[in-house]
């Protein structure tokens, strides 16, 4: 008996041991193991797709871009035209026929007259601009000219007869045309009066539809003398309606 008990003590002592060892081993925290650091994927991290790129024209041109103009309403799609530029000065010249040629132009206005200083007269009118005439009177008499340097060289035309000619510019700005008045043509007597460069002048007269040399005119007051009655007359310039 006295043998048994050391050995049940003992046992006892081991199985105390056993349960003590295996509550130590539960109440021990357990170790966490690493884990690796998560890899964003690609979809995640890839940026945002480009805009895509149009197809090549197969042409091998370039696509079309807008237009400039029409992104600014109104734009014009030609350039405008350029402006006219009106002529002013005073020529006299002679026709290759004889006949004696004065021009006035005002701020792109002319008028022509030309006369032979017995019976012919010719009345034009039109325009100067852009260094040329271009004129027409009745019967449909036409004048079309090139205003030059100082001068105007061009082609009269009445009906089937043709005069070229060649005008000086004047050396002063007097007139170098004059006509009867309104109210003197309106009583029945016309003129025209041409000066010229050396002090004389031409021109004719017409009383009641029969033409004659016109009388001498007194530029400085616009008047003549004929079968003692006083005619008026005016420079053209001054009115140039009267060009009819």
């Amino acid at each position: 008996m006295k043998r048994i008990t050391p050995l049940l003590t003992l046992l006892t002592g081991a199985g105390t041991a056993a349960v003590l060892f295996a509550m130590s081993a539960q109440a021990a925290p357990r170790t966490v193991q690493p884990t690796a650091a998560v890899t964003p994927s690609a979809s995640a991290t890839a940026p945002p797709d480009a805009p895509s790129t149009p197809p090549a024209d197969p042409t091998g041109q370039p696509p079309a871009q807008p237009s400039e103009q029409r992104g600014r309403p109104g734009a014009p799609t030609t350039a405008p035209a350029a402006p006219t530029a009106p002529v002013t000065g005073n020529w006299t010249g002679r026709l290759d026929s004889g006949a004696t040629i004065a021009v006035t132009a005002t701020k792109g206005t002319a008028v022509a007259y030309v006369c032979d200083g017995r019976r012919l007269e010719i009345w034009l009118r039109g325009t100067a601009a852009d260094g040329r005439l271009k004129l027409t009177g009745k019967k449909g008499a036409t004048l079309t000219a090139t205003i030059g340097d100082g001068d105007v060289t061009g082609e009269l035309v009445v009906g089937d007869k043709r005069w070229r000619f060649t005008a000086k510019a004047a050396a002063t700005p007097a007139p170098v045309l004059y006509r009867a008045t309104a109210q003197t043509r309106r009583a029945g007597v016309d003129g025209g009066w041409i000066m010229l460069p050396d002090g004389s002048q031409i021109g004719v007269l017409t009383r009641d539809g029969s033409p004659a040399p016109a009388p001498p005119l007194d530029p400085a007051f616009g008047t003549t003398i004929v079968d003692g009655r006083t005619v008026a007359a005016e420079p053209v310039a001054a009115d140039p309606g009267t060009a009819e």
